[in-house]
């Protein structure tokens, strides 16, 4: 195969990735908006991608500006909707790591929902 067409390939895997996140935050913007979360809701661990992260948290204080910024930053293009906090996962065999960004006065819900992002990814 030419260099070209690997170039090609790998583009395209990108703009695929790309566009799957992009996808699933439209699909989570949209049913967030639709429905209210219990806190108690029970769920399974055995739809964890991970049981071991290394999470990095990132309290500030203006929450939808940092999360936008990471958002760009890591490549997805922000969120185009108001988030109370985000959170963002790489699953990668070398790096299972994790970043949730929240407001220096936040609440244990949204802490525990960032977090719970950072095992099993998009769960919603």
């Amino acid at each position: 195969m030419s260099k070209q067409a690997c170039a090609s390939i790998a583009l395209t895997k990108t703009l695929l990735n790309k566009a799957l996140v992009i996808s699933l935050s439209l699909t989570f913007s949209t049913s967030i908006f639709a429905t209210t979360e219990d806190p108690h809701q029970q769920f399974s661990v055995n739809k964890n991608n991970t049981n071991k992260s290394t999470i990095t948290w990132r309290p500030v204080v203006d929450v939808q500006a940092e999360c936008e910024k990471e958002s760009k930053r890591l490549g997805y293009g922000g969120f185009g909707y108001s988030v109370e906090a985000c959170s963002f996962w790489d699953k990668s065999p070398l790096s299972n790591v994790c970043t949730i960004i929240t407001a220096k006065t936040v609440n244990f819900h949204t802490v525990g929902h960032e977090i719970r992002h950072c095992f099993q990814g998009n769960f919603h």
